[in-house]
């Protein structure tokens, strides 16, 4: 969760950066900066197709897998 954390706010930082640009080089009123700013953020937070981030499998109640513990014997 940290690195979701992380990663929201550097791309609401980097949005706003790139959305001034553009803001500044179009002519386009300043608040055009935030806008693109919170926009990445939400969809780097929300990862609505999950391409970002998995989603956590599953923690199985059962018995857990242990290794066998029979040996080979060679002769």
């Amino acid at each position: 969760m940290k690195k979701r954390t992380a990663a929201t706010v550097l791309w609401f930082f980097t949005g706003w950066f790139v959305g001034a640009f553009v803001a500044f080089a179009a002519g386009l009123s300043p608040l055009f900066a935030p806008i693109i700013g919170v926009a990445a953020a939400a969809f780097v937070a929300g990862d609505p197709r999950h391409m970002i981030w998995t989603s956590r499998r599953p923690v199985s109640r059962g018995t857990a897998m242990l290794p066998s513990t029979q040996r080979l014997h060679t002769a």
